[in-house]
């Protein structure tokens, strides 16, 4: 939608998915196909095709080489191995040899040729093995980077852009979002995405500011258009005037001042003014982000997400693959706890290991502990390996998507399972693990205390429980704002969890966004919650708030917001209390 203010040649409002603000040149990258047209070449034209095909594809493998540093440095060799199926395609010398003999018998060009043939191996691939499946966009990014330097397109990858860009693209597919990284990106904005997708939340890790569902910014800006990139209100200023330049440049250097002011809070604890201590912990995607968890002054790993060890691989990682990451995992962040979520796949993510049929609502079938429980060999590698790796003893277990006791009790039956195992190899492990469950489920939420009996410790994943709570789709732009703000209706539902568990004296934690929303964490507080979890990034701000307030001053604002029927009333009210009593986090 536009709108008129602020000043700009053109100004755009979207979704506000990442806070801050970022100033810049556009970035404009396309993952769109060239088109690509069948010419007949004379003879004497060959030599020149080929060489032009065999600088092309050398072009493009140097520009994975250089994306394959940029995802090692930003996420680590793991989420680096992402190209792997890209230099494997640019190295098979038997189909460069054939794309050769193509150009050369049929005397066709260069792109033609290549296009041809790379659908045909392809194909081949797929038919012949499963090791490829879930990987269609890598091959269509490979395609796409040697068409454009046959057809001379130089522009479209993140190798190829200037520091201080700001990246504009349709989506943000998780093989961009490993790329994002904060040295040499200002922020991104896209036409679609869900302010709590994948990519997304792997991009906020980073600290960047984001806007989506500016659904047709990709059509109204082009590369090197000066942009400001507003992730606080959900705005793009394209071109703007020097006055509103210059306004934004006060703004954002305001925002850097209070957080380099943040540095002295990190061996602090995230404690009241009146004394009620709050775990303040970390959710990392990655084993190499560990180092986050110190430099960012939080109290362990709130949440690790184990799905990067599944994601675009062949095989399901071994139970040594596991032992070993989990057990670097505890030893780097010891003596602070680390909480690891079993297997959340399903919805937008299935890796090839998991065979499965397309299902016509994935965020509602087959995922995360229902995979486990009809694959129990696959649940209990897993399980070993967490037991095993606790004999360092900071080390919980997380289950996910548990939708009522009976799950609860399947999913305790397979650890009990799993422990006699490693008895009986008489490998050592932990007994005494403690296991908690993730509340993202209305129906879990409903049945709290139940599950809290059986449990150490509840952890309320606040994205999904409010996409089912509200029934809205986090990838759908059309229904965004049904997740924007703090819905009235989510937070009696946190607050029921809350005091269900500790009626049963079990602590209770947040890792969802929410943890990690300002706006949110006056309310958490006051609602007695004992832990949250966010991006390291965002722990020194949430500290700062936390060690601000006193419990009592959150326990009256809980109690005015509860009165309140939408989330307008709770937004209206919360950000100009935050404004006045946290002047410079809100500058």
């Amino acid at each position: 939608m536009k709108t008129s203010e602020p000043a700009a040649a053109l100004t755009l409002r979207g979704v506000p998915a990442s806070p801050g603000i970022a100033i810049g040149r556009v970035f404009l990258f396309s993952d769109k196909t060239p088109v690509v047209e069948r010419e007949q070449l004379s003879a004497a034209e060959v030599p020149r095709e080929i060489e032009r095909l065999r600088q092309a594809v050398q072009r493009a493998k140097q520009e994975i080489e250089q994306d394959h540093a940029i995802a090692q440095e930003q996420g680590g060799e793991d989420a680096a191995r992402i190209f792997e199926v890209h230099h494997l395609i640019l190295d098979d010398a038997d189909f460069l040899a054939r794309l050769e003999n193509e150009i050369a018998t049929n005397t066709v060009n260069a792109a033609f040729a290549f296009q041809h043939l790379m659908h045909e191996y392809v194909s081949q691939l797929l038919t012949h093995s499963t090791l490829f499946s879930h990987r269609d966009t890598d091959f269509q990014d490979v395609e796409r980077r040697v068409l454009r330097h046959l057809q001379g397109d130089q522009g479209g990858y993140l190798s190829k852009l200037a520091s201080g860009a700001i990246v504009i693209a349709e989506d943000l597919p998780p093989s961009l979002a490993v790329l994002l990284n904060r040295h040499n990106i200002r922020g991104f904005a896209t036409d679609f995405g869900g302010v709590t997708s994948h990519g997304v939340i792997l991009a906020r890790s980073n600290g960047l500011p984001a806007v989506l569902g500016l659904r047709e910014i990709t059509k109204l800006c082009k590369s090197g258009d000066r942009a400001i990139l507003d992730g606080d209100e959900g705005l793009v200023l394209l071109n703007p005037d020097e006055a509103t330049l210059n306004r934004y440049q006060k703004r954002q250097a305001r925002q850097l001042e209070a957080r380099s002011r943040l540095g002295h809070l990190r061996n602090l604890p995230a404690r009241t003014r009146d004394g009620r201590n709050i775990e303040l912990a970390a959710n990392l995607e990655f084993a190499d982000e560990v180092g986050l968890v110190h430099e960012n002054g939080a109290q362990g790993i709130g949440l690790f997400r184990t799905e990067y060890l599944y994601l675009d691989k062949p095989e399901a990682p071994s139970e040594e693959l596991q032992f070993e990451t989990y057990y670097r995992i505890a030893q780097e962040a010891r003596p602070h706890p680390v909480i690891i979520r079993t297997l959340d796949l399903g919805g937008d993510k299935l890796p090839a290991c998991i065979k499965s049929a397309s299902e016509p609502n994935p965020f509602l079938g087959w995922r995360a502990i229902r995979i486990c429980l009809d694959q129990p060999e696959l649940f209990k590698t897993q399980l070993r390996a967490m037991l095993r790796a606790n004999v360092l003893g900071n080390i919980k277990i997380l289950l996910p998507m548990i939708a009522g006791v009976d799950e609860l009790d399947r999913a305790l039956a397979l650890i009990e399972q799993a422990k006699r195992e490693l008895a009986k190899a008489k490998k050592p492990f932990a007994p005494d693990t403690e296991v908690g469950v993730m509340i993202e489920v209305p129906a879990a939420a409903l049945m709290a205390d139940q599950i809290a009996e059986r449990v150490s410790f509840l952890s309320i994943g606040t994205n999904d429980l409010t996409q089912y709570v509200m029934a809205a789709d986090r990838g759908n732009a059309r229904v965004a704002h049904l997740l924007m703000g703090l819905q009235p209706a989510v937070l009696r539902l946190i607050q029921q969890v809350i005091h269900a568990a500790h009626r049963r004296g079990v602590w209770v934690g947040v890792c969802g966004e929410m943890a990690a929303d300002q706006l949110a964490t006056l309310l958490l507080v006051g609602m007695e919650i004992d832990e949250l979890s966010v991006n390291p990034i965002e722990v020194p701000r949430i500290k700062k708030i936390i060690r601000s307030i006193t419990f009592q001053e959150a326990r009256e604002v809980v109690q005015q917001v509860m009165e309140f029927a939408t989330a307008r009333e709770i937004h209206d009210y919360l950000k100009p209390y935050l404004r006045h009593r946290f002047k410079d986090l809100f500058a």
